[in-house]
């Protein structure tokens, strides 16, 4: 399958394909393993936009060599298309001190990457990184190569107890209605030939996004991050290439600073017949986090192995997914759910957890309703939501 088939799939069913799900959970199966402190056997991590990175153990970066650029406020043009955020938002995430402003460079033979910003909140942070001087491949069609760090290391405030994914920006976010558009409105040619992809921008440099997650309330705020990005090169089916690569590490150090700005509300709204009743709710203008009674239960999956063989598998039983926003003016974002997890508390089989990253920011004033999914795949309508007031 190519990207074109892909991208005609998620507009068809506007849902991730259970394959794309396996790969994103094997990667945070490999995350989980050196992070056992954020996931337990009752939650599952989701994957939605941007594609999983590469994850490495924690290691506390040597910055030396770290130029300090000039201290404006540079918005990330790339992070702000990816989150479409607007002025008034800009404005009001920098007087809620939500945003830092890294605006560190560093070349390595003759590429600079340039650590533009954060943007935190209690449980996501969303990082932007500008890359110039990299001259990124063609095909013989003259579509652009994927570009990709082959490692990158983080830390936070010392230690790696989170959650991240990250890729290069390519111009694609999510319409209103769960499709994919171009951030500048041009329509999309699934009939062209080649990537829909537009990692490249009008001046040559290219944007890597990425996200990082704990579940833990205020765990990134006013912390301090390093990162490490070693080589650059371009990746083929999720196969690191080396032809085109530039070696080279670039190291970067700020505090992330980040706003517990958000609506809480305590409810008691029961999710239709299903047995799950929202009971708490928080809203800011990065994530959601919603808390549900609804008592543990499994169920025994069967599948095949590769020879063919038989296995069962014991799974739990999901609450009703949360999947957006209805505003005041009646604008319904049904897709505003990103990264993120959902599952059972450690010591609690009542209580189950769902936390996501927005895939925009949003203004927590505006909102009137939560909206909840009845199924789980396929195309939606009204008819197949749960709306829940939250005024």
């Amino acid at each position: 399958m190519d990207e074109r088939d892909m991208m005609r799939m998620l507009q068809s069913d506007v849902v991730i394909p259970q394959i794309v799900q396996q790969k994103a959970d094997t990667a945070f199966e490999k995350i989980r393993e050196s992070n056992t402190n954020t996931e337990n056997s009752r939650r599952k991590l989701r994957m939605r936009k941007r594609g999983i990175t590469i994850l490495v153990a924690a290691t506390v970066l040597a910055l030396g060599g770290i130029t300090a650029l000039a201290a404006y406020q540079n918005w990330s043009r790339s992070l702000s298309e990816d989150l479409q955020i607007s002025e008034e938002q800009k404005e009001t995430l920098q007087e809620e001190g939500a945003v830092a402003f890294a605006m560190q460079s560093q070349v390595q033979n003759g590429v600079t990457v340039t650590a533009q910003q954060s943007i935190t909140d209690n449980y996501f942070a969303h990082l932007s990184f500008r890359v110039e001087g990299y001259d990124l491949p063609k095909d013989d069609q003259g579509n652009y190569a994927e570009p990709c760090f082959e490692q990158i290391n983080i830390t936070v405030d010392g230690g790696s107890d989170y959650n991240m994914y990250g890729s290069f920006y390519d111009g694609l976010v999510t319409g209103p209605n769960g499709r994919a558009v171009y951030a500048d409105g041009s329509p999309i040619d699934y009939d062209a030939p080649g990537s829909l992809a537009r990692y490249v921008r009008e001046d040559g440099s290219l944007e890597y996004l990425m996200t990082l997650y704990n579940e833990k309330r205020g765990y990134f705020l006013n912390k301090e991050i390093c990162i490490e990005f070693e080589n650059l090169g371009t990746v083929y089916k999720t196969e690191y290439k080396k032809e085109h690569e530039v070696t080279g590490k670039w190291n970067f150090q700020w505090n992330l600073q980040g706003s517990d700005s958000r609506k809480e509300y305590t409810l008691n709204a029961p999710l239709g017949d299903t047995g799950a009743t929202v009971i708490k709710a928080e809203i800011s203008p990065i994530s959601m986090h919603v808390e549900y009674h609804f008592p543990y239960q499994e169920y025994v999956e069967t599948g095949f192995d590769q020879d063919g063989n038989t296995i069962e598998s014991t799974q739990f039983v999901e609450a009703p997914p949360i999947a957006g926003v209805q505003l005041k003016d009646g604008t319904i974002y049904q897709y505003l759910c990103d990264g993120g997890s959902e599952g059972y508390c450690e010591d609690d089989k009542n209580t189950y957890v769902a936390t996501y990253a927005n895939d925009r920011i949003i203004d927590t004033d505006e909102v009137a309703y939560l909206i909840f999914r009845k199924k789980i795949d396929g195309l939606y309508s009204e008819s197949d939501f749960y709306l829940i007031s939250v005024n």
